[in-house]
């Protein structure tokens, strides 16, 4: 692996002397982004479908591919609505997170990193991985949810339980994992949709992002298993290097339109003035009473 996230020389800064397709540029459509009062909200967009989600399946497998920890799951699970281009079929889950002391969330909503985010990926039909998919436009679909911390996420337990064990890159592990839909946000109904890029290099722009408003729960127990516990440096390194805080700084989108479905609540300008915010809530209640 050629690129990094901590180091001078491969940090995320770094990527597009290697990759030039990672080349920050505002008239492109790089991921993440950050989700505020800009984001237009659109009726008409359809509400997702999720095929096979509540189905348990027998087996995962989870691995420490050195940029993130990744989980690869079985066939069968597909989700296409939300103006998603195809129907795309579930591969794996990828995860990013920040450090003991800071969040790393990939996507922010009003600037607001998360502690987490959850990435669910799907290739298009025809494609059998990630990577033959990512050269096709629209090939890659992605479902981004954020990860915040309150109460023990029972279901989540069956990945953050086995973290502490995939230390160095190349190990894994199979997990009887729980059905997808229990690491779902509660409502799924509020996202956010978009058309951007992989988060990671070569950053081909060619996935259609879809990002829930809501968080799910875990415990800072099961958050600091990522956090504390996960290396990208080799097992005989003497001195072992911890993953941290791997993701992409945020992306420009002041050249493409970022959506929101019908049920998603609307972001107020982190710059808006109380009299502002007042004038709008007070707007909001006198159209109620019409």
């Amino acid at each position: 692996m050629d690129y990094c996230y901590s180091e001078d020389y491969c940090n995320p800064y770094e990527w597009s002397k290697t990759f030039f397709s990672c080349t920050p540029d505002y008239t492109k459509h790089h991921s993440p982004i950050d989700f505020n009062a800009r984001v237009i909200k659109n009726e008409s967009i359809p509400p997702l479908s999720f095929t096979g989600f509540d189905v348990v399946q027998s087996s995962w497998v989870i691995a420490n591919i050195r940029d993130t920890v990744v989980v690869e799951v079985q066939e069968g699970m597909k989700v296409s609505g939300g103006w998603l281009k195809n129907e795309y079929r579930i591969v794996e889950l990828r995860f990013h997170w920040g450090s003991r002391n800071s969040n790393g969330s990939e996507h922010t909503l009003n600037k607001r990193r998360f502690p987490m985010e959850m990435q669910i990926v799907g290739v298009a039909p025809g494609f059998d991985n990630v990577f033959t998919a990512s050269w096709e436009q629209a090939g890659l679909a992605s479902l981004g949810v954020f990860i915040d911390i309150g109460e023990e996420n029972v279901p989540f337990k069956a990945i953050s339980d086995v973290v502490h064990s995939l230390s160095f890159p190349g190990s894994s592990v199979n997990v009887t994992p729980p059905a997808l839909m229990e690491l779902m946000p509660t409502g799924t109904d509020g996202f956010f949709r978009y058309s951007g890029s992989q988060t990671r290099p070569p950053c081909l722009q060619t996935v259609q992002w879809i990002v829930f408003q809501k968080p799910v729960f875990i415990s800072r127990q099961q958050y600091l298993g990522f956090a504390t516990s996960v290396y990208y440096s080799n097992k005989d390194d003497p001195r072992p290097k911890l993953l941290v805080n791997n993701y992409r700084p945020v992306q420009s989108s002041a050249m493409r339109k970022v959506f929101a479905a019908p049920d998603s609540i609307a972001l107020i300008s982190q710059g808006a003035s109380p009299a502002g915010v007042f004038n709008t809530l007070l707007i909001f209640l006198l159209s109620c009473m019409l």
